[in-house]
């Protein structure tokens, strides 16, 4: 018996090799990543983009411009809101919207956004006509949902301009990454065709898996072509075998020839990224990491870190530890042209749990300005240039972390 879909669901079939998203009542997007075995590039990236490098505490004044000039739609999903000044600002400018008629569609992680959110944030943006929605509430009969949870940093203005990358709503992300309690982060601003049309599909994903209405046809516009770049949004979920950030990663890394620079928040990549970075060190790339020094919010991280060091230091690649605060930024510099920038980490949490998503851009200038930004957090970073043996310990940890979330769905 053939099985009749609900009334309003697109029904879509992959073709020409492209993996398409779908969904109740929203157009049909490509995605960036081909189906396994096409012979089309990975990923695929689309013309007609213009992308703006934006750090640290930057984002929220950016932030307050786009949702003063929201005419229609505010789409925002976040891992971690917390009452502060920051929120206070970013409260205000939403209230101010919504009750000028603007629909404020807020998708908060119910476990980042707990606690105080709940308290003295959320009644605020309801009472203002904002409708706020909770990812994964924890259930105690679905209790291993706990791990799965939205890490992705996304707005989505009238489906016209775009912010994604490593900022959360929390005064530790204000102010100028140069000191204790001012995080350092990195982000973009995007306007464009594909990439916008891309995170508001993610974002549409994730609505209504939280138990929202559809989005209305107007938050997906036809775009005219806004820049130079060439960009994709790559969106993930937890499931088993090499899921999309994760394939994602190998094919950018893979493609460097002269240089790829990492940011990373959350460091703890396998055996196979190990490979895949000594392998392009040997073939002449210059490979540089970044990551947190001594400042980290998840202690047990720096750790999990430092025991990838050895093999990698031993076969050339060179690291930094960043010294005045925690280093929260999740980027990539590969050559002189394409460049990452999102909210995954190279971690097994991040590549086979949580819910992320990074734009791939390919712009000598946004590459540019990521490369300046990174030779300058070198700068108030410490070269590490041997590690403890007892570190080691804790690779068969991180190992057995990294099998276990491989066949995690």
């Amino acid at each position: 018996m053939s099985h009749t879909p609900p009334r309003g669901t697109l029904v879509v079939e992959p073709r020409h090799g492209l993996q398409l998203v779908q969904g109740p009542v929203q157009p049909i997007v490509p995605t960036a990543l081909p189906t396994e075995g096409s012979s089309a590039p990975c990923p695929q990236l689309r013309p007609g983009h213009q992308v703006e490098l934006v750090c640290n505490g930057r984002i929220f004044e950016v932030i307050e411009q786009e949702i003063a000039r929201a005419r229609s739609s505010i789409h925002l999903c976040i891992y971690i809101w917390r009452p502060g000044k920051v929120s206070d600002r970013l409260v205000a400018a939403l209230e101010e919207r919504a009750r000028a008629g603007v629909a404020c569609r807020l998708l908060v992680d119910a476990v980042g956004s707990r606690g105080g959110f709940e308290k003295s944030v959320r009644p605020r943006l309801e009472r203002a006509g904002c409708e706020v929605r909770r990812f994964h509430p924890p259930r105690l009969r679905h209790f291993w949902r706990l791990l799965l949870r939205n890490h992705r940093k996304l707005l989505v203005i009238d489906g016209r301009v775009g912010l994604t990358g490593g900022w959360c709503i929390s005064d530790e992300w204000d102010g100028h990454g140069q000191s204790e309690h001012e995080w350092r982060d990195t982000n973009v601003r995007v306007h464009g065709p594909a990439a916008l049309a891309q995170m508001q599909a993610t974002f549409s994903e994730d609505w209504q898996h939280a138990g929202g209405e559809p989005l209305p046809a107007d938050s997906f516009p036809a775009l005219a072509p806004e820049g130079p770049s060439r960009a994709a949004f790559i969106q993930s979920r937890a499931r088993p075998g090499a899921e999309p950030a994760e394939r994602m990663l190998e094919a950018v890394f893979s493609a460097a020839r002269r240089r790829l620079w990492i940011s990373s928040g959350y460091f703890a990549i396998n055996d196979a990224f190990t490979r895949l970075l000594i392998g392009l060190r040997r073939a002449g790339v210059d490979v540089r990491v970044l990551v947190p020094g001594p400042i980290n919010d998840v202690p047990v991280a720096r750790a999990m870190q430092r025991s990838t060091y050895r093999s990698l230091i031993k076969h050339g690649v060179r690291l930094w530890e960043y010294q005045p605060t925690m280093m929260h930024a999740k980027t990539a510099v590969v050559d002189e042209e394409q460049c990452i920038v999102g909210s995954t980490n190279l971690d097994p949490f991040s590549l086979n749990v949580l819910q992320e998503g990074s734009l791939v851009v390919e712009d000598p200038s946004l590459n540019t300005a990521l490369a300046r930004a990174f030779l300058q957090d070198l700068d108030v970073s410490r070269e590490v240039l041997a590690t403890p043996w007892y570190y080691l310990l804790v690779s068969g940890v991180r190992r057995v972390l990294w099998w276990i979330f491989d066949r995690f769905d």
